[in-house]
């Protein structure tokens, strides 16, 4: 397989910047995904390195070649699309077959191609038929087959769980992540789900308008969010933004609540001289915490909210609460007696709170 380096990627349409000055590298056989929301950027960068999109500036280099002047049949890559974009007059067989005869590779070599990928994806038993008689998941299969044969140094895929419904779509990002071991592969991978992304990709490279916000492993980001964008896109539900001032030596003060800083921000307040200061506060649902699950031993830090909304989701219960015009989301207990309109006792994990730059929106480290 081969290492993709995109050096400083860019992509402009008249005086519209779609992509801006990306710069990422993906390793030989690593999983990368690129996140974010729609309009980001993230598929014009798919299509710039498959050859689909023109680059404005930048290079594109693919196992140490300089591809950006190289024909899209000619990169040694496959692409796997949103819609399948199977042929319907072609049967499975067919389909996983033309790319091969374009080429003019011996019948042979066409045959034991696609039965090993067939094989490979457990739809041997569809090779006869029509793409109109399979359902959304064996189109899928098929749309990966399509590309398995060719052995590319890199498979890109767009969006290609999108159109399936959510149980199809867990059980085939379960099927992509086995088949990138199988292959040992390449994959840059596009999609704005982030379930999609933590759980599939060995890095995620986020974007918002042109722009790689953070590149990193799935648990740096989720733990380590560089900015406001990046904590409040990753998690679900998202993470908590309250506006703070820093006084009274360590404490954080909001109209609604006060918190003494964990050990961990305390550091962060004296690395930055915060004393003082005005910053945004992040917590995370699930560091709020239903106060009758609270240990007896663990230190308690609590915060009184009003109840306004329950979401039982059976392993856990997320809880929609409200403090005067402050809304707090919690994912608490699901052995919880929180009711809607009854008061609550929230009980934060201190030690993993985040703060942020109120202007610049950057996070304190």
């Amino acid at each position: 397989m081969a290492r993709v380096v995109l050096k400083d990627l860019t992509k402009r349409y008249d005086n519209v910047v779609a992509v801006e000055r990306l710069n990422a590298t993906i390793e030989d056989k690593e999983f990368v995904v690129l996140l974010g929301p729609s309009g980001c950027g993230k598929t014009t960068t798919l299509r710039m390195i498959a050859g689909l999109e023109e680059i404005t500036e930048g290079e594109i280099h693919i196992d140490g070649r300089l591809v950006n002047d190289v024909p899209p049949k000619d990169r040694d890559i496959a692409m796997v699309f949103q819609n399948y974009a199977l042929y319907p007059h072609m049967n499975v067989y067919e389909n996983m077959a033309f790319s091969l005869r374009l080429r003019r590779y011996p019948r042979k070599v066409i045959d034991e191609r696609v039965r090993r990928a067939a094989k490979i994806l457990s739809i041997e038993g569809l090779l006869a038929r029509k793409p109109r008689q399979l359902s959304g998941g064996e189109r899928q299969r098929v749309a990966l087959g399509r590309a398995i044969v060719r052995n590319p140094k890199v498979f890109l895929m767009d969006e290609p769980l999108s159109n399936l419904d959510a149980k199809l779509r867990v059980q085939m990002r379960a099927e992509i992540s086995k088949l990138h071991q199988e292959l040992g592969s390449t994959v840059i991978y596009v999609t704005h789900d982030q379930t999609e992304a933590m759980t599939m990709a060995d890095r995620i490279v986020i974007m918002k308008d042109g722009k790689v916000q953070q590149i990193g492993t799935p648990q740096e980001i989720y733990r380590h969010p560089v900015n406001l964008f990046v904590a409040g896109f990753i998690g679900s539900p998202a993470m908590n933004f309250v506006e703070v001032a820093i006084a009274d030596g360590y404490k954080l003060l909001s109209p609604h609540f006060s918190i003494e800083a964990g050990w961990e921000l305390k550091k962060i307040i004296e690395k930055h001289r915060l004393f003082g200061k005005k910053a945004i506060l992040g917590i995370r649902p699930e560091n709020l915490e239903d106060s009758a699950f609270v240990p007896p031993r663990q230190e308690k830090v609590f915060i009184e909210a009003q109840v306004e909304l329950i979401e039982p989701l059976g392993p856990e219960v997320i809880l929609y609460t409200k403090i005067g015009e402050l809304r707090l989301v919690a994912r608490v207990n699901p052995e919880t007696a929180a009711r809607p309109g009854g008061p609550i006792i929230l009980h934060v994990d201190r030690d993993k709170l985040h703060l942020f730059d109120p202007e610049s929106g950057e996070a304190y480290r």
